[in-house]
């Protein structure tokens, strides 16, 4: 099964923190996609996300969150992220409207729709309370994926973080709570 769309896992957290009567910054959004991307790797060995990370000098980031929600500063998000669906004209092939359209975490699969809400839950348990500042302080750790890859890759902008890295640092982190 291909990876859900980057911008409904952010919504997916958006609407926990909105129940949770809670709210979320950009980079407080890019951190928990970031974990639960890494948390699904490990124990799935598959991608969470179809993006990839990438090594930004402040943290690992989504590009498509961060233009999605860079317009919001530090402040928080009030809203969904959103993707555009055109609707064409059969006959003539033109163009007729374009509408917003809010992702979700659409999956014919039950069983795995239902596994990936469930790591995310679990995510959002554990990272939900924390600040922005918190959460990048575990992103910066050392020997980390995104501390690796920007050691490797000095002064290189757009570097993805390499999924087995992340996969493997997850792992690790997985069986020190063993």
């Amino acid at each position: 099964m291909p990876p859900y769309p980057v911008k409904a896992v952010a919504n997916y957290f958006l609407d926990l923190a909105e129940a949770d009567g809670k709210r979320l910054d950009p980079m407080q959004i890019q951190k928990l996609v970031y974990f639960a991307h890494g948390w699904y790797l490990a124990l799935t060995g598959d991608p969470l996300v179809e993006e990839h990370p990438e090594a930004w000098a402040y943290g690992p980031v989504f590009p498509t969150l961060y233009h999605e929600f860079k317009r919001y500063g530090a402040g928080h998000i009030p809203g969904r992220a959103l993707e555009w669906q055109l609707e064409m004209n059969p006959a003539s092939g033109e163009l007729m409207n374009f509408r917003p359209m809010t992702l979700t975490l659409d999956d014919p699969d039950e069983t795995r729709r239902e596994f990936a809400k469930q790591v995310l839950q679990r995510v959002w348990g554990v990272y939900g309370s924390w600040t922005a500042v918190q959460l990048s302080q575990l992103t910066h750790e050392s020997g980390g994926p995104w501390d690796v890859t920007r050691r490797q890759n000095p002064g290189r902008k757009g570097t993805d973080i390499a999924d087995p890295l992340i996969r493997d640092h997850f792992s690790k982190k997985a069986g020190q709570l063993a």
